[in-house]
């Protein structure tokens, strides 16, 4: 994947929420509110002098991995007793920096949104076409995709979702039970990552693209 001047506006920006979380701490090794800050503030200047070639080495990304896995800074959500406010003012933002810098991916944006029914569609298009009867957990699969493609189009929800569980637990044992069917792995992995992992495919770079890929989709 490249790396594109929108992928750096988006470091800038999650840094900034980031370090907005952290202010009145100052940039040292003694504190993991400082080491983060650190991090931050590296990613970002990289990131304003386009000078952060994507995906950025792990080793570089030490400080930022560890605290994200670790959830050591999470207390600085202005309520963290609510999981969901620690998941969109703490986790969220750390997950985007490391979609963008470690894996070099794109974030689902709200101009893109729109295709995702159309990516749901083609999912149900080819599962429709399988050449073998679908398992229990194949068809509650199919059953829940559908709803969430109601939601979305109903803009119900905000994405990315947290996790499968408890609504969608039936991905979790589709993703490995549904690669034998013609052209689902790579749909499954569009679907997954537009809504749960909020990041858009790399071929997505503008909507006019995302337009012409999602049409291929149903001719796989």
């Amino acid at each position: 994947m490249p790396t594109t001047s929108e992928q750096h506006i988006d470091i800038i920006d999650n840094c900034n929420l980031l370090l907005n979380k952290f202010a009145g701490f100052d940039s040292t090794d003694n504190t993991p509110e400082g080491r983060m800050i650190a991090q931050l503030t590296w990613l970002k200047e990289r990131a304003e002098n386009h000078d952060l070639p994507l995906p950025v080495k792990p080793e570089m990304l030490g400080t930022l991995r560890y605290i994200y896995m670790d959830g050591t800074l999470n207390f600085h959500a202005s309520n963290p007793k609510d999981s969901e406010c620690v998941y969109w003012e703490m986790e969220m933002p750390m997950d985007r920096l490391l979609s963008l810098a470690k894996h070099g991916r794109l974030l689902i944006k709200s101009e893109y949104l729109k295709f995702i029914p159309s990516c749901i569609d083609a999912l149900l298009f080819q599962l429709s076409r399988s050449q073998r009867k679908l398992i229990p957990n194949e068809l509650a699969f199919s059953e829940d995709i559908k709803q969430l493609k109601k939601l979305i189009s109903g803009k119900e929800i905000k994405l990315p979702l947290m996790s499968y569980i408890p609504q969608f637990k039936s991905f979790i044992k589709a993703r490995s039970s549904l690669v034998d069917i013609k052209n689902i792995k790579p749909l499954f992995k569009i679907v997954d990552d537009l809504i749960f992992n909020g990041v858009r495919p790399d071929s997505w770079l503008t909507p006019d693209d995302a337009e012409r890929e999602v049409k291929s989709y149903f001719t796989l």
